[in-house]
C-alpha cells in the first residue's frame, strides 16, 4: 500500500534532543523496592499545547480501509534494541511515549558494577521495562526505567497539572523461563531519567482483577474511560471497561466485559470500540504479506464488528506488528500503529485519520413498520445528518400528506424547515413519479407529503439535511 510521508506532531515546537541523565552508579538493588532518581535533567523546551480535543461519539470507528500516513518518515531507534511493545501519547503536549523491554549487557546506575551485567533472558524473566519519550521527529528526549513490572503490552498516558502519568501493568513474577507479565495496573509519573523498581511507593497500584495471571490496561482520556485485558488461570483472555475517575477511586464495577476472541500483540479503547492487533515477524513460514490483522470490537456488545488484514508497508525487511493506540491532533484523534523493523528493532509508526460514521436505529409511530433491512436510521457527521428508511401503515391505508413518521432527538434538528426527496412503491398503486416530498422542522417531525393517497410503502433512501 502506498504511504503518504508526512510529520503529523508540527503543531508542537520541535524540542532539543536531550540525553537521559541517570544517578551515579550505586550499590547493588537492595531486597526493598526502591527508585533511583536522576541528579539532574536538562529542561526540555516547552511543547505547544494542544487544543480543546476534538473527539469522536463514541458509535464512530476508525477506517481501516482508508490510506495510513507514515508519521515519522523513517523507522527511529529507541533506547534499547528490542521491540517497542505499546505506544501511548500525552493528550495535552502530544510527545509520544514507547515501552520496550531492557536490553542485556546493560547496567542501571544502582546495579552492581563488580557483578555480570545481566542477560536479556534475565531481564525477560524480571520484566524490566524503558519507557522511551519521543519528540515529534522520533528522537529519544529521556528515558525511564521499571524493574520488575512486567511485559510492556499496554500503556496510557494521563497528564494531570503539568506531570505525565503512565498506566502500565506491574508486579510481575519472575519466572524460569519465557517473560513475566504484571498482575496488577501501576500508575507513575514520567521522571526523566528514573529507575523505578515494582513495589515502591511511587507506584499507585490497582488491582481490578484479584488473581489475574496477566493484565494490560487501556486508557480512553476522551471519552473518560480505562479497560484491562486480563488472562485468568484458564487461559481465557477478557475485556473489562471502566469509568476512569470511577477506577481511580478503586470502584471495580465494569461498565461493560466481554471475551477476547483473538490472540494480541497489543490493543487500545476508544469510544464503544477496542481496536486489536496481532501478527508475527516474516519468516520462512509468514512469508510477506505476512498475518499481520486488525480486530474491532464493539464494547457494548463484544461482538466482534470487523477483522481486517492490514497491508500497511509490506515492503520492510522485518515487519512485526506491534503498538496501537489512539492519540489527539488538532484535526481530530488518529488511530497509530506501528512495526517492529530491522534486525536492531527498530519502530515505525503509521496513522489512520479517516473515520466511518455508523447508522444509529431511529424510534418511529407503531402505526407504521419496517423490515430489519429498512428500519428508520441516521448518521451525523459534524452538521450533516443522513436518514434511511422504507416504512409501510400497519393498517394498510392510504397516505395522507403530511404524516409524521417519526420525531429527532433534540441533537439532530434543525434551525429552520428543511425538504428532501424519498421514493415510493412501484406496486401500481401510484400514478405519475415514484416520488414523494419529505420535511423535517426545527421541532423534529419528520413528514412525508403527497396528494395522490396511494397505498404501500415509502423511502427515504438518500435524503440529508444541515442540522
Amino acid at each position: 500500500m502506498p504511504l503518504t510521508r508526512r510529520n503529523v506532531l508540527t503543531a508542537m515546537a520541535a524540542a532539543p534532543v536531550l540525553a537521559p541523565v541517570l544517578a551515579p552508579a550505586g550499590a547493588a538493588q537492595a531486597a526493598v523496592p526502591q527508585a533511583v532518581l536522576p541528579e539532574a535533567v536538562l529542561p526540555a523546551a516547552e511543547p505547544v499545547v494542544w487544543p480543546a480535543a476534538v473527539t469522536l461519539p463514541a458509535g464512530h470507528r476508525f477506517d481501516l480501509k482508508s490510506e495510513p500516513a507514515d508519521l515519522l518518515g523513517r523507522e527511529i531507534l529507541l533506547e534499547h534494541t528490542r521491540v517497542h511493545q505499546q505506544v501511548a501519547f500525552d493528550p495535552v503536549t502530544g510527545l509520544a511515549y514507547a515501552v520496550q523491554l531492557m536490553s542485556g549487557g546493560r547496567r542501571l546506575p544502582d546495579e552492581d558494577p563488580n557483578a555480570p551485567t545481566l542477560s536479556t533472558t534475565d531481564r525477560n524473566q524480571r520484566g524490566d521495562l524503558c519507557v522511551n519519550q519521543l519528540a515529534p521527529d522520533g528522537t529519544v528526549l529521556a528515558v525511564m526505567h521499571l524493574r520488575g513490572f512486567g511485559h510492556g503490552g499496554g500503556l496510557g498516558v494521563e497528564h494531570v497539572d503539568g506531570t505525565p502519568w503512565l498506566w502500565l501493568e506491574t508486579d510481575a513474577d519472575r519466572v524460569a523461563e519465557g517473560f513475566a507479565y504484571g498482575k496488577h495496573i501501576g500508575r507513575i509519573a514520567f521522571t526523566p531519567g528514573a529507575v523505578v523498581d515494582a513495589g515502591s511507593s511511587l507506584v499507585e497500584v490497582f488491582d481490578p482483577v484479584p488473581g489475574a495471571l496477566h493484565i494490560t490496561p487501556a486508557l480512553d482520556v476522551d471519552h473518560g474511560r480505562i479497560a484491562v485485558r486480563h488472562v485468568s488461570s484458564s487461559g481465557a483472555a477478557e475485556y473489562r471497561v471502566y469509568g476512569l475517575d470511577a477506577f481511580k477511586n478503586r470502584v471495580f464495577t465494569p461498565e461493560h466485559s466481554f471475551p477476547a476472541q483473538y490472540t494480541t500483540q497489543s490493543w487500545c479503547l476508544y469510544g464503544n470500540l477496542v481496536y486489536q492487533n496481532q501478527g508475527s515477524a516474516y519468516s520462512a513460514t509468514n512469508p510477506s504479506p505476512g498475518n499481520s490483522w486488525w480486530t474491532v470490537y464493539d464494547v457494548l456488545t463484544g461482538a466482534v464488528v470487523e477483522r481486517t488484514f492490514n497491508g500497511t508497508a509490506l515492503d520492510l525487511s522485518h515487519r512485526e506488528t506491534e503498538a496501537i493506540t489512539v492519540r489527539r491532533t488538532p484535526t481530530g484523534p488518529q488511530l497509530v500503529f506501528g512495526f517492529a523493523t530491522q534486525e536492531t528493532r527498530h519502530m515505525a509508526l503509521y496513522g489512520i485519520s479517516g473515520t466511518t460514521v455508523p447508522w444509529t436505529d431511529l424510534a418511529y409511530d407503531p402505526a407504521f413498520t419496517a423490515t430489519d433491512s429498512y428500519r428508520p436510521q441516521y448518521r451525523q457527521s459534524g452538521d450533516r445528518v443522513d436518514l434511511r428508511l422504507r416504512v409501510t401503515r400497519v393498517d394498510g391505508k392510504p397516505w395522507a400528506s403530511g404524516t409524521t413518521i417519526l420525531t429527532l432527538p433534540s441533537h439532530l434538528r434543525p434551525g429552520r424547515t428543511q425538504g428532501m426527496v424519498g421514493t415510493a412503491t412501484g406496486a401500481g398503486t401510484i400514478t405519475g413519479p415514484l416520488t414523494v416530498r419529505w420535511e423535517v422542522t426545527p421541532d423534529g417531525q419528520l413528514r412525508v407529503y403527497d396528494e395522490r393517497g396511494f397505498a404501500g410503502w415509502i423511502a427515504l433512501d438518500a435524503g440529508y439535511f444541515t442540522s
